[in-house]
């Protein structure tokens, strides 16, 4: 707990074991040269900015008791975990659809099983292959057997297609009957298309692009291609892009509604900002200066915290403080820390609330 505050954090990563991917049998998953050769050679690569602060996780190899001990190290109760090699590995372009969907079975049931050990503090969300939709509609069911509390997809224009395209309408409808949030999270490096990379090389400007402007334009198709208003039910998140963005975007894609054709503005019966409020949420982190003027745009029961641990730019062990510094209301941090990401993740009788200091 923190100040009294029980908290959960919402996008967390796993550090998968080296041999995850390899054991397959997929080739083109080595992880020693995946990432480093998709990323600029300035990408910063040290975990939390100082490997010293998790000697405790490297030499445990981030399994699940020394995990805990770095969430109580943030008074944090409980998290939902990310992939981080999971990220970029069944979307390498040299995969086959098969391989794809290998990958991530390997994933799934790999991180079911860590998060297994403490059940109560510890959730996943699942991969699945979007190269082939019925595979992903299949690894969908597998996940949510395996306790998995969502699905992870990537923004970028992957496989010739954008969120919206209607090819996904059955994964959206798999994730709306078993009220699993689809989380779409960026992650640079990947091979494929990525908003900044067409004509910057250093790692600040293609991170500074990829991130906002991937998820803006995932949005963007979720919404006018009709997706959110074909599927009421699926809970979107959008992950690990910063929220100052949100409100202008919302703005902007309300505005120019009116330039669809009649056929697909008369299919969307809310404006983007109304399908946002009804069914989406979005991640804050330490030091987001635009979280007020996000809270008043859509409400705290549309934000959820992240702490990105143990990414390189993780604010750690004082992320989840400085957010709570930003919210010095107790209603709203509580929203924000707690009852949203809990909403959301579907975790109200897996995750006991601490008790209220």
């Amino acid at each position: 707990m923190l100040d009294g505050l029980a908290v959960l954090d919402a996008d967390a990563h796993v550090v998968e074991p080296g041999g995850l991917f390899e054991a397959t049998g997929v080739e083109g998953t080595a992880v020693g040269g995946m990432a480093a050769a998709d990323l600029p050679p300035d990408t910063p690569m040290v975990p939390v900015g100082d490997a010293s602060l998790i000697a405790d996780q490297i030499e445990h190899g981030f399994d699940p008791p020394s995990y805990l001990r770095a969430m109580d190290a943030q008074g944090i109760d409980g998290a939902v975990v990310y992939p981080s090699i999971g990220l970029f590995v069944p979307y390498l372009p040299e995969l086959s659809a098969e391989g794809s969907a290998s990958a991530c079975r390997a994933y799934n049931e790999w991180v079911a099983g860590w998060c297994g050990e403490a059940p109560d503090r510890l959730a996943a969300v699942g991969l699945v292959p979007t190269a082939d939709v019925a595979m992903a509609v299949a690894e969908t069911a597998r996940a949510a057997e395996l306790g998995l509390v969502g699905v992870m997809v990537r923004p970028n224009h992957l496989y010739g297609r954008n969120l919206g395209d209607r090819a996904l309408d059955p994964l959206y409808d798999a994730l709306e009957e078993r009220g699993m949030p689809l989380s779409v999270h960026e992650g640079l490096g990947v091979r494929g298309p990525t908003l900044g990379t067409d004509r910057f090389d250093d790692f600040a400007r293609r991170h500074a692009c990829s991130h906002p402007m991937e998820q803006m334009a995932s949005m963007a198709s979720l919404v006018l291609d009709g997706a959110l208003e074909r599927h009421p039910g699926l809970a979107v998140a959008f992950l690990e892009s910063g929220t100052g963005w949100l409100p202008f975007w919302l703005s902007r894609l309300d505005d120019h509604v009116e330039w669809l054709d009649d056929d697909r503005r008369g299919a969307l019966s809310l404006t983007p900002g109304e399908y946002f409020r009804r069914q989406c949420v979005i991640s804050t982190e330490a030091d987001d200066a635009q979280l007020s003027w996000v809270l008043d745009t859509v409400g705290a029961d549309r934000v959820v915290w992240a702490s990105d641990f143990p990414h390189p730019d993780a604010v750690y062990p004082g992320s989840a403080r400085e957010l709570r510094g930003r919210l010095d209301d107790d209603a709203l941090a509580a929203a924000v820390l707690w009852d949203t990401p809990l909403e959301l993740y579907g975790l109200s009788g897996r995750f006991p609330s601490p008790p209220t200091l």
